[in-house]
């Protein structure tokens, strides 16, 4: 089917500074086609439409604005004729809204790529401008942080030292309050000697150092004489109060008994080994820390 040509007044310049009215351009080819129910020209018109809309949407080149008004011109052309025949748009009329619609579609999209690509680069710039800027703050913020760590160690270690400190004075304190009774009943223990317990359960197991230095409380728990026991007061008799020429202590007695066998069941020794004892185990700590016995 061939076209038939418009006269020149019908067809708008290709080229000009007015903007082009699209719609004006659709609605002039609606016009042209038959006043009719059938379903292909209701399609037809939809898709001029959906064309219409897209052109709205779109900022055309001058080349793009020129091919769409020549197909829009052919379609006109097309739309009179079936008009005046009173015919169904063809197959190649209803292609070209449908080109149209292809054309302006990839126009659109390849527009909206543009402006992402736009924008993308624009952050990327953006980006290179702010990160030297971001990372002298990360670098900062690191810092700080790291300092903020280093302080709160050392305000821990101050108060696990502060925490000491008190628990030592009081340590001292408490020790203060008995050192009468120190002084009689442990001199077997912290005066200076040559003798050392050497076993995990023989109190009569003895080391001689080279030293004179007071009596070890680890040693003296090793032995078990700080137990809680009768067992334990045995230990603690034996090796106190061991006097015999093969032991060979001379460390001096103050109030705590000379050991003799069997002796333990006598009231006024069992009383002065168990002072003793509770002696070591309430203060035995502070008696090291003021050096009084050994660690």
């Amino acid at each position: 089917m061939t076209t038939e040509s418009k006269p020149e007044a019908n067809r708008p310049e290709v080229e000009g500074t007015d903007p082009v009215d699209w719609s004006a351009r659709i609605a002039a080819i609606e016009q042209e086609l038959p006043d009719s129910n059938d379903a292909e020209l209701i399609a037809l018109k939809q898709r001029l439409q959906g064309v219409d809309r897209i052109l709205n949407e779109v900022k055309l080149s001058v080349d793009d604005e020129a091919s769409f008004q020549l197909e829009l011109d052919k379609l006109q052309q097309h739309a009179a004729k079936f008009n005046a025949e009173s015919k169904r748009p063809a197959v190649n009329a209803v292609g070209f809204p449908e080109q149209l619609s292809s054309i302006a579609q990839s126009i659109l999209m390849a527009e909206q790529e543009a402006v992402r690509q736009a924008r993308e680069q624009a952050e990327g710039e953006v980006r290179k401008k702010k990160e030297p800027a971001i990372r002298k703050v990360r670098l900062e913020v690191r810092d700080e942080q790291d300092t903020a760590t280093d302080l709160r160690r050392q305000i821990a270690q101050m108060q696990r030292e502060q925490k000491e400190f008190q628990a030592k004075t009081a340590r001292a304190e408490a020790l203060q309050r008995q050192n009468s009774d120190v002084e009689r009943y442990l001199q077997p223990f912290t005066a200076p000697g040559y003798l050392q317990p050497n076993s995990d359960s023989n109190p009569w197991d003895i080391e001689r150092t080279a030293d004179a230095k007071p009596v070890s409380l680890t040693r003296l728990k090793r032995v078990g004489a700080l137990e809680d026991t009768m067992e334990g007061l045995e230990r603690l008799y034996i090796f106190g109060g061991g006097k015999n020429p093969t032991v060979n202590n001379r460390r001096p007695l103050g109030l705590f008994p000379e050991y003799w066998a069997q002796k333990l069941s006598k009231p006024d020794i069992l009383q002065a080994v168990k002072r003793a004892q509770q002696l070591l185990r309430d203060h035995g700590q502070a008696l090291v820390e003021q050096q009084k016995l050994s660690p």
